[in-house]
């Protein structure tokens, strides 16, 4: 599995390599407002390829990669189909990057990255796919072996990867949601967002008076990847709220989002008192981070004050509000260190 971005998706190879990398329940938006309520057409957006996306009548038949899929469904567009992380776990529950998604409303054109059943995806007779883009060329989740195949099935359409605040990523999918027909005027949506202002102004009050450092960071079996905040829309976002988020010190391109460093540089971070860690990656790498005598001897981690980074999870108010309300929580219980 890649992260979010070029900078999430390029440095997410190498993490990969080292560990398997691998919710928000219950709905906080009404997608009702579907296809079905998309305006006549003509269908138009200038996407991040650069590329202007034109469709005689607004697409009802579209499909999208799950935590595009998912963003649109909470801001009120339910897609027709969807590929991406789409694999349940032991209990049956998808991962965050799906969000909200009903599998039993959606054909699902491929569970995990990598795969995408073109012959399904034809069948639907789709008149739209819509993915991220990370490199303003490839969609991220459509393996380049069909891209020529899936582009000839319908027009497509890529996103951005990467934002300054997630406040932009979002707007970008309710934008994008409302010309596909939903009604982004709803009670449901301005209760999400009202609910994601309340938990910023959460983590804004918590960054006033607690003092806490917090470094966000994907370790990997070999490396330790650490978060530069201004290349996350989350850093920017939560930077913005007044939380002291630990630059990272190891080298990098200005382009990157992670710096990779090596395990013995680790105690450069022993300043941390909350660590946000991958949230895709965390869980199936505990134990053989534990091994790691220069991680597990940080005080965060000693402290037990290591909590999830969701990265790749849904643009939506919904989303977020949950995210965001969960790391205040996460940051009222921490101590300084």
């Amino acid at each position: 599995m890649k992260l979010r971005s070029t900078r999430v998706a390029g440095l997410a190879v190498a993490v990969a390599a080292s560990l398997i990398l691998a919710a928000c329940g219950g709905s906080d938006t009404d997608s009702s407002s579907s296809s079905s309520a998309a305006p006549a057409g003509p269908f138009e957006f200038k996407d991040a390829r650069g590329k202007t996306v034109t469709i005689e009548k607004t697409p009802t038949t579209v499909v999208a990669q799950s935590s595009v899929a998912a963003a649109l469904w909470d801001a009120g567009f339910q897609v027709k189909g969807a590929y991406g992380e789409l694999t349940p776990d032991a209990g049956g529950k998808l991962s965050f990057q799906a969000g909200n998604l009903d599998l039993k409303k959606v054909d699902v054109i491929g569970k995990t990255y990598g795969e995408f059943d073109t012959e399904k995806y034809a069948l639907l007779d789709p008149q739209l796919l819509i993915d991220y883009t990370y490199d303003a060329k490839a969609l991220w989740y459509v393996p380049q072996a069909q891209a020529d195949r899936v582009e000839k099935l319908a027009p497509t359409l890529a996103v951005p990867g990467n934002y300054q605040t997630t406040d932009e990523a979002i707007q970008t999918f309710v934008d994008l949601a409302g010309k596909l027909g939903a009604d982004t005027g709803s009670d449901a949506l301005k209760t999400a967002k009202t609910r994601y202002d309340t938990a910023l102004k959460d983590i804004s009050a918590v960054a006033k008076t607690s003092g806490l450092k917090v470094a966000i960071m994907s370790p990997g079996k070999d490396s330790l990847y650490v978060v530069k905040p201004a290349m996350v829309p989350e850093g920017n976002t939560l930077k913005a709220q007044g939380l002291d988020l630990m630059d990272a010190t190891g080298k990098s391109k200005d382009t990157d989002v992670f710096a990779q460093q090596s395990w013995e540089e680790a105690p450069t971070y022993k300043d941390a008192d909350v660590i946000l860690v991958d949230a895709r990656t965390y869980e199936g790498s505990k134990a053989d981070l534990a091994k790691v005598a220069t991680w597990a001897n940080l005080p965060a981690v000693k402290a037990g004050q290591v909590y999830p980074w969701y990265a790749a999870a849904p643009y939506s108010y919904a989303s977020y509000a949950k995210i965001y309300a969960e790391l205040a929580a996460d940051l009222k219980a921490a101590k300084k260190l």
